[in-house]
């Protein structure tokens, strides 16, 4: 009987208890409640209702995904979640992790290994730089480091392991200083004009076309929608679609601009060219050329129907060239003409006005020279890829017969006043600004100070490039701020073999590259005068000292 009564009791005690807890809470139960046998994400509820907990929420972003990416959807609200496996989108880098689901979008981000701009070497091979990368390079690329932001680290270390701790140094994105032993890898919209980008087995992004399949900086990112597909997360995932960005490197909005020096089509080149012929001429470079969309040269002769035929062994500097060398032009597919030379005159201004009418005649873009004092000091300006660039240019010594004047054509004489106030309102308007001298010829690497100060001049008005186009003798570089200063490039198409020494035989061609309405950087291509008349490109021995010899006094 005693035992029967004690069951009761115990019973009533039961029913009591859940009598009380059916008021408290729902929290009071989670985590405590039995799962429905096969599925422990739905629970008992106190009403003995069924709840389905939502198991994939918001979005999770891989830290290997750059913050330019990041910041193209920072418009878009969404709830992040903890981890990946719990989100209902992903955006990662493809190939990454262990997270399924659909790819809804991808980027394409492509990067760039570099060094001071004022580098010798050039490139690595992918093997060197993974030596680089592990910490086992040697010869010359012992005690390299790679700066690398926390994004960059993270992604490469997705594809190349992780790295060596000595050679590899994570920095902030705005604490990344290429030196001499202190290399980038950095995405290719942060390149800048004060960095050398160096090729990876022969390639850079700087190529236009670049072989994205080839080339070893690229890394794909992508957002993947792992829900299963509700209204809300398709909603949100088409949101980030429409936000993020297919590429950082889009071709279509990329323009490639070569610039060269000196071309006079005249004495012993002139005499080539009627011997051997035009492509003879332009061969070793045309390629060079023919790849940009932008191909400048400064011819500093006129066209003159009644030019005397060409004297191989003259040493006049009374100059002029045969119509009939245009097609000299035509081959390297010249559009942009500088008229600052200080020849232009040299057979009277009717043979100048009707070598502009050339030009205009074949729609290629000219400045630096006019039929007007106001017309040669103009500035010209282009639209290509959606960059808008801005050519101008003038000679501040003379001579005075080259100069434009209310009494005939002629070359823009430099007026300080005008020329740098129209940099400035250029750059304001959103032109990229390319600014252009012939200025004093001197028969060395770099100017004094007070040559140095037109130059200087015109990119503290906000030129992104000023470049010298009077220099026979190549001539030494100048970064200043944002902007690059290249004193003189050397010849391009002129006979000068011998004075003095070598120095006259080397060229600079200078492969600028404008990416997105800004100037992004330049490449220097280098080129040996052969045969009084034929640039061809220099061979390694030959490159490895010129820059040497530039660079050194550059700095």
């Amino acid at each position: 009987m005693k035992h029967r009564i004690s069951k009761l009791m115990t019973v009533a005690l039961s029913i009591a208890i859940l009598s009380s807890a059916c008021n408290l809470p729902l929290s009071a139960f989670q985590g405590t409640q039995p799962a429905v046998e096969g599925n422990p994400l739905v629970k008992y509820t106190p009403t003995a209702t069924i709840q389905v907990l939502p198991a994939f929420q918001g979005l999770w972003i891989e830290p290997s995904v750059p913050s330019q990416i990041v910041n193209s959807i920072s418009s878009i609200a969404y709830p992040s979640a903890a981890d990946s496996s719990v989100a209902a989108l992903v955006l990662r880098e493809v190939g990454s992790g262990t997270a399924a689901g659909n790819l809804v979008a991808e980027s394409t981000w492509v990067y760039a290994l570099v060094a001071p701009f004022l580098t010798v070497r050039d490139g690595v091979t992918f093997e060197q730089l993974q030596q680089i990368w592990q910490g086992n390079a040697s010869d010359d690329l012992a005690g390299v480091q790679l700066q690398v932001t926390q994004s960059t680290l993270a992604a490469f270390t997705e594809k190349w392991g992780a790295p060596s701790p000595t050679s590899v140094k994570l920095v902030s994105e705005n604490e990344i200083a290429p030196a001499d032993t202190a290399w980038g890898i950095i995405p290719f919209g942060d390149i800048r004009p004060a960095y050398k980008v160096l090729k990876i087995d022969g390639l850079s992004p700087l190529d236009k076309p670049l072989a994205l399949d080839t080339y070893t900086l690229v890394v794909n990112y992508g957002l993947y929608e792992q829900s299963g597909g509700d209204s809300a997360t398709l909603d949100l995932a088409e949101q980030l679609k429409s936000q993020l960005p297919a590429t950082n490197r889009d071709e279509n909005r990329m323009t490639v601009l070569i610039m060269s020096g000196t071309t006079a089509m005249t004495r012993a080149t002139a005499f080539k060219i009627d011997t051997k012929g035009i492509d003879y001429v332009i061969s070793g470079v045309k390629d060079w050329f023919l790849a940009a969309d932008l191909r400048h040269v400064s011819n500093e002769v006129s066209f003159d129907p009644d030019c005397p035929k060409p004297d191989p062994n003259s040493t006049s500097m009374r100059f002029c060239s045969s119509p009939a060398y245009i097609d000299v032009l035509k081959g390297l597919g010249i559009n942009v003409v500088e008229l600052t030379g200080n020849h232009e005159n040299d057979y009277g201004a009717d043979a100048f006005v009707s070598t502009v009418q050339t030009y205009n005649d074949l729609g290629w873009t000219i400045y630096g020279g006019g039929l007007t004092p106001d017309d040669a000091r103009k500035p010209a300006l282009v639209e290509n890829n959606g960059n808008k660039i801005a050519f101008i240019g003038c000679n501040p010594v003379g001579p005075a017969n080259d100069w434009a004047s209310s009494t005939q054509a002629g070359v823009a004489k430099c007026d300080p006043d005008y020329y740098y106030a129209q940099i400035s309102q250029l750059k304001q308007q959103g032109y990229v600004v390319i600014a252009t001298f012939q200025h004093q010829e001197v028969y060395q690497y770099m100017y004094d100070p007070y040559f140095k100060a037109d130059f200087q001049h015109a990119a503290d008005s906000g030129a992104d490039i000023v470049s010298g186009a009077q220099a026979h003798y190549p001539m030494g570089f100048e970064l200043r701020g944002n902007s690059l200063i290249h004193y003189g490039m050397g010849n391009f198409l002129f006979d000068q073999m011998d004075y003095p020494v070598v120095g006259t035989r080397r060229e600079f061609i200078d492969r600028h590259i404008i990416y997105d309405g800004k100037y992004l950087n330049t490449e220097l291509l280098s080129a040996m005068l052969t045969d009084y008349s034929r640039p061809r490109p220099m061979t390694d021995e030959e490159r490895t000292q010129f820059l040497t010899d530039l660079f050194d006094a550059s700095r």
